[in-house]
């Protein structure tokens, strides 16, 4: 038996979606880094209208049109062509300098490990393979992911959690969320699941759940907690 159940959140936890800013730079100029922090803001913002609407469109709609809002705000009109490069750098987005050591040590340790995220399945397959993070999730489920488009319905609505509890044969207390989004932290533990801060930037917790008792600045750091 794996020593803990492992369900990592894939952006901003495992891969930098900050860093498509280099390529927005070659579309909007010195307005790259606002129209990225945008593109990502309002890409959460919609999951979580669309979940409280009970409506659901994909990640990668969701996606697109954050990105074109993210461009009307900042006021750089791209072709369709320019925003198609855009959507596929999502694909190819750089892992974090710790993702790599951090998984290693966790599979050898024993863990069971997977990528739980809003992305589609066509989206996560890429960015499985694009990161080299893949063969450490396959030996836990085949396709090394498990997507919340199974069920229509985006973190952090309980019903995701036990998805990805159901796909691990675990029960939901079994599985430890890890993840650098605070939103999807206090979603895991309110559904009852363990959960894991990866706190990169020193940055502030949300007030509308506890910090949970583990906070890890990286993925090597919580490979050493869980040994420990």
């Amino acid at each position: 038996m794996a020593q803990e159940a492992l369900a990592f959140d894939m952006y901003g936890t495992l891969v930098n979606p900050l860093r498509i800013g280099h390529q927005l730079e070659q579309y909007v100029g010195p307005d790259a880094q606002r129209a990225s922090e945008l593109w990502r803001q309002k890409q959460l913002e919609y999951t979580f209208r669309l979940t409280a609407m009970e409506q659901y469109e994909n990640f990668e709609q969701v996606t697109r049109k954050a990105l074109e809002y993210a461009l009307l705000v900042t006021q750089h009109p791209l072709t369709d062509e320019q925003k198609q490069q855009l959507m596929a750098q999502y694909d190819d987005l750089e892992v974090f300098p710790d993702t790599i050591q951090g998984l290693e040590r966790l599979q050898v340790a024993g863990h069971a490990m997977v990528v739980f995220s809003n992305g589609t399945p066509a989206m996560l397959s890429a960015i499985l393979k694009n990161a080299q993070v893949e063969r450490y999730m396959q030996n836990t489920i085949p396709q090394g992911y498990v997507s919340v488009d199974e069920i229509q319905v985006y973190k952090p609505a309980p019903g995701t959690y036990q998805l990805v509890a159901n796909r691990l044969h675990r029960p939901l207390h079994e599985v430890r969320l890890i993840s650098s989004n605070p939103f999807d932290i206090v979603g895991a533990r309110s559904a009852g699941m363990q959960a894991t801060w990866i706190d990169r930037s020193g940055g502030l917790f949300d007030t509308l759940g506890e910090r949970p008792e583990m906070v890890v600045g990286s993925l090597v750091e919580l490979a050493e907690r869980l040994g420990a």
